[in-house]
């Protein structure tokens, strides 16, 4: 029992090094997922603004706060 538990912890010693080895190397590519992310998000959000102006159909009932919002965003490509 005690040669089943010493392998255990073996085994679980090098899964840690391993994990904090493959968490070393991705922390210097950080910046560059963090840009992906970024790049993806503003994709699909300037797709969605591009959809929402081509639907012929589309009705959209804005007031308040959020109507002020959404039409800044909409307009306001800037951001």
């Amino acid at each position: 029992m005690s040669i089943n538990a010493s392998t255990e912890n073996e085994q679980a010693k090098a899964k840690y090094a391993a994990l904090t080895q493959e968490c070393e190397a991705e922390s210097s590519n950080l910046g560059a997922i963090n840009a992906q992310r970024q790049h993806e998000y503003e994709m699909k959000k300037a797709a969605a603004y591009e959809s929402l102006g081509e639907g012929h159909n589309t009705k959209i009932v804005m007031s308040g706060s959020s109507g002020e919002h959404l039409i800044q965003k909409i307009f306001d490509l800037t951001e």
